[in-house]
C-alpha cells in the first residue's frame, strides 16, 4: 500500500513540475546548439536568451517543487481527498511516510535536473578554468576538483531544500490543528520553526569557534584557514541539516499521529 501511495503522490507532484524539467533541458539544448555556431551575433544573442529562460525555468521548477509537495499534504490529508486516505487499510504513519519519501525524491530529481541543464549551458573547457582560477582556493582546501566541490555544495543545497520542505510540513500539521486559520496558522509555525533553527545552527557555530581558533579566525578575519577546518565546516553543515530533517521527520510524525482535524 505504501508503494501505492507513493506512486500516487509523485503523479501529483511531477504532473506540474515535470513540465518546467522538459523546457528547462529544451531551452538548454537549443541554447548550447546556437552557442556552437561561430560568428553569429544573431545566434549568440539568442543563445544567451535560452540560458535565460533556463535559470528562470529552473527556479520556477524549485519553486513548484516546494509548492506542490506542501499543496499534496493539504489536499491528501486534511480537505476532500482526506476523507478517503484516511479510510484507507493502512496506518498514519505510512501516510507521512509516503509524503516525506516523495518530497525527498522530487527534490532531488528538481536538483540533478538542474545541475545537468547548467552543465549542458556552461561545461566547456574555458569555463572549468574559469572556476579553477575563481575557486582554486577552495578546490585545493577541500583537496578535489572544481567538479568534486560544485557536486558538494549541490548536496549540500539539496538538504537544505529538504529541510526547508520538513519544516513546512510540520508546521502544515500543527497548523491545522487549530480549528480556524490554519494556513496562516501553518505559515507561522513554518517560519517561527525556520528561525529558531537557523539560530540554533549560529549558536552552534559561536559555541564550536569558542573552542577552535581557527573558526574563530574564519569568522572574524579573511585569512586562509587550515584544510581540516574547512573540511570540519562541510561535513558539519551535512550533519546539522541531516539531524535536522530527522528531528522534523519525527515531529511531523508524532503530531499527525496524534489525530487528525478534516475540513
Amino acid at each position: 500500500m505504501l508503494s501505492k501511495l507513493l506512486k500516487y503522490d509523485l503523479k501529483w507532484i511531477y504532473k506540474a513540475v515535470i513540465v518546467f524539467y522538459a523546457l528547462s533541458l529544451i531551452f538548454a539544448l537549443i541554447g548550447r546548439g546556437l552557442s556552437l555556431i561561430e560568428n553569429s551575433l544573431l545566434f549568440g544573442i539568442i543563445s544567451k536568451v535560452c540560458y535565460g529562460i533556463v535559470i528562470a525555468m529552473l527556479i520556477s521548477a524549485m519553486i513548484n517543487n516546494l509548492m506542490r509537495v506542501w499543496a499534496r499534504v493539504v489536499r491528501n490529508m486534511y480537505k476532500d481527498e482526506s476523507y478517503l486516505t484516511h479510510t484507507l487499510p493502512i496506518e498514519k504513519s505510512k501516510i507521512y511516510l509516503s509524503k516525506f519519501l516523495a518530497a525527498i525524491i522530487t527534490m532531488f530529481t528538481t536538483v540533478l535536473v538542474s545541475a545537468i541543464c547548467l552543465a549542458i549551458c556552461y561545461y566547456s573547457q574555458e569555463n572549468i578554468e574559469f572556476l579553477k582560477s575563481m575557486l582554486e582556493i577552495a578546490a585545493t582546501t577541500y583537496n578535489s576538483s572544481v567538479i568534486g566541490l560544485l557536486i558538494s555544495i549541490l548536496f549540500v543545497f539539496f538538504l537544505e531544500m529538504v529541510f526547508i520542505l520538513m519544516v513546512g510540513v510540520v508546521g502544515i500539521i500543527i497548523g491545522h490543528k487549530s480549528n480556524d486559520n490554519k494556513i496562516v496558522k501553518s505559515i507561522v509555525y513554518a517560519f517561527a520553526m525556520y528561525m529558531v533553527t537557523q539560530v540554533v545552527s549560529v549558536i552552534l557555530v559561536a559555541l564550536f569557534a569558542l573552542f577552535n581558533p581557527n573558526i574563530m579566525n574564519l569568522l572574524n578575519t579573511v585569512d586562509i584557514v587550515p584544510i581540516d577546518v574547512i573540511k570540519s565546516l562541510m561535513y558539519g553543515a551535512n550533519i546539522l541539516y541531516l539531524i535536522y530533517v530527522i528531528v522534523y521527520y519525527f515531529i511531523g510524525k508524532k503530531q499527525f499521529e496524534k489525530g487528525v482535524n478534516v475540513d
